[in-house]
C-alpha cells in the first residue's frame, strides 16, 4: 500500500504528452501543495512512472505534461518506522531521511525513557511542521507518494497499530541477539508490510522489549557499535529496504 498522494493518470503516458487531472486525481495532487511550474513523479494506466510539469491549476483541474519517463515503480513491502521520540533536531533529522528511503508511514510513540511530545513542544513547538518535512523530502527525493505520518501514541498503542505487520522487526542492544542482516538474509521477502521498531536514546526498559516480543516483533541488533536512535532508525530502513526490495 502506497503512502498518500500517489496520482495515477487513467490513460497511458509518453514523453511530452499533456493531460488533465480531475476529481480523484486532483485531490491526489492536493496532497503535494502544487505551485505551477513544479514537477511531480506520477504513474500512468500501465503502472509506468514519469516525471510531469505542472501547467495550470484551478479548483476543477490541473493540466500537467510528461517530460521524462522513470520506469516502473519500485517493488518491495510496505514499511511503517515506529519510532520512540527523540529531540526535535533528532526526529527532524528521521523524517527526512526516512521518507527519502521510502518508508509509507511514520509513527511516533512515548516509551518509559524517551521525551513525550508534550515535552518536545513546551521548548520549542515543531511537531505541527512534521508534514511538511516528510513532503519536502518527498518532492526532493522525486517519490510518487508521501509518507503518512501517524498521530503521537502511547506504546502499547503503537504495538496495536502495527499488530498485522506481515514482518515485525526490534532494534534491540542486548548481547548475544541475531543481527538484522542475518534475520534478514534467511527470511523471505514479505509480500505486503514491514514494521521497524526503534527505541530512544536509552534503549527499552525490559518490560517494553518483553511486551513488543509477546506482539510479534522479533529483536534483533545493528552490531556491537551502540548507535543514536535517529542512526539506528536511518540504518535500519536502509537495511530493511535494500534486503526486501524496492
Amino acid at each position: 500500500m502506497p503512502g498518500i498522494g500517489r496520482i495515477v493518470v487513467p490513460e497511458k503516458l509518453f514523453l511530452d504528452k499533456s493531460f488533465s487531472l480531475e476529481g480523484t486525481e486532483l485531490s491526489a495532487l492536493a496532497h503535494w501543495e502544487p505551485r505551477c511550474g513544479e514537477a511531480f513523479t506520477v504513474a500512468d494506466l500501465d503502472g509506468a512512472l514519469f516525471r510531469a510539469r505542472l501547467l495550470s491549476l484551478s479548483d476543477q483541474s490541473a493540466k500537467l505534461t510528461a517530460f521524462e519517463e522513470i520506469g516502473a515503480p519500485e517493488t518491495g513491502p510496505d514499511i511503517t518506522l515506529v519510532q520512540a521520540l527523540p529531540e526535535r533536531e533528532r526526529i527532524e533529522l528521521i523524517l527526512q531521511k526516512a521518507t527519502e528511503l521510502g518508508v509509507t508511514r511514520i509513527l511516533t510513540f512515548k516509551s518509559a525513557k524517551s521525551i513525550s511530545l508534550e515535552e518536545l513542544d513546551s521548548r520549542q513547538q515543531r511537531s505541527h511542521n512534521w508534514g511538511s518535512i516528510a513532503l519536502k523530502a518527498a518532492k526532493q527525493s522525486r517519490r510518487p507518494d508521501i509518507p503518512e505520518i501517524l498521530p503521537y501514541s502511547p506504546f502499547e498503542a503503537a504495538l496495536q497499530l502495527t499488530m498485522n505487520a506481515d514482518l515485525k522487526i526490534m532494534l534491540w542492544e542486548r548481547p548475544g541477539i541475531e543481527t538484522l542482516k542475518g534475520l534478514l538474509e534467511k527470511t523471505q521477502r514479505p509480500a505486503g508490510t514491514a514494521a521497524l521498531l526503534v527505541g530512544p536514546e536509552a534503549g527499552f526498559t525490559a518490560e517494553e522489549a518483553k511486551r513488543a516480543e509477546g506482539a510479534g516483533f522479533i529483536p534483533v541488533s545493528l552490531g556491537q557499535k551502540i548507535l543514536r536512535t535517529e542512526t539506528a532508525a536511518i540504518f535500519g530502513v536502509g537495511l530493511l529496504r535494500y534486503e526486501l526490495g524496492g
